[in-house]
């Protein structure tokens, strides 16, 4: 019996290894190529697997996406949930340290938020499957949970001043957030050279123009 179990959580080890393989090469391919011009054939070659193995794992290059993008956001919110401990102050101040903080990230993370910018566009229809349709909508709640929270301490507080709904608000600064650095990581160079401006610092206007609208 102790070997069988040994056995079969070797067997669970490999397959999470093969299939986090396959996430990797695939982010690698689509950051490169882009996911238009990657199909399944060039994944399995690159994983060095076959299409059949595979097609074990993911049945589409849709779902493969989708499995990095939940990764992704795993990994901000693990970034997230580590700074925000760290935060003190009334909610408008906490709100302000925690863009600052997500500015800062653009750069080191550009890689990971382009692929964010490259999910959105391609991935407009139907999720790949309905685990995963429920496991990116509870991220996605992860993901906005601290600008509602300091949005509603920023109320209590006095601190700031909104009379917009908590929730249109807190989404709205999260979603222009990440769409204008999207963008900005995406076509920095070309953004700079046809405004003719140093298009990193606008996520900083950004920045400054919700929280002089919010302040209390």
């Amino acid at each position: 019996m102790g070997t069988q179990v040994y056995r079969d959580q070797e067997r669970e080890q490999n397959k999470e290894v093969t299939k986090q393989n396959i996430v990797e090469v695939s982010k690698e391919l689509f950051l490169e190529r882009g996911f238009a011009q990657t199909n399944m054939a060039e994944i399995a070659e690159m994983a060095k697997i076959s299409r059949k193995t595979l097609y074990r794992y993911f049945n589409s290059k849709e779902a493969i996406a989708m499995e990095i993008e939940l990764d992704v956001f795993r990994f901000f919110v693990s970034v997230q949930d580590e700074f925000v401990k760290s935060l003190k102050g009334n909610g408008y101040e906490k709100l302000t340290q925690y863009l600052e903080k997500l500015d800062s990230m653009v750069d080191e993370y550009s890689q990971l938020i382009r692929f964010t910018g490259m999910f959105d566009y391609y991935l407009v229809k139907d999720y790949p499957d309905t685990e995963g349709q429920k496991a990116f909508k509870a991220i996605i709640a992860e993901v906005d949970r601290p600008f509602v929270e300091f949005i509603n301490l920023g109320l209590q507080d006095g601190s700031i001043v909104s009379g917009i709904e908590v929730s249109y608000l807190a989404h709205t600064i999260s979603n222009s957030f990440l769409a204008l650095a999207q963008r900005v990581v995406t076509r920095q160079s070309k953004l700079n050279d046809e405004q003719n401006i140093d298009s990193r610092k606008i996520l900083a206007v950004q920045r400054s123009l919700f929280m002089k609208a919010l302040k209390g």
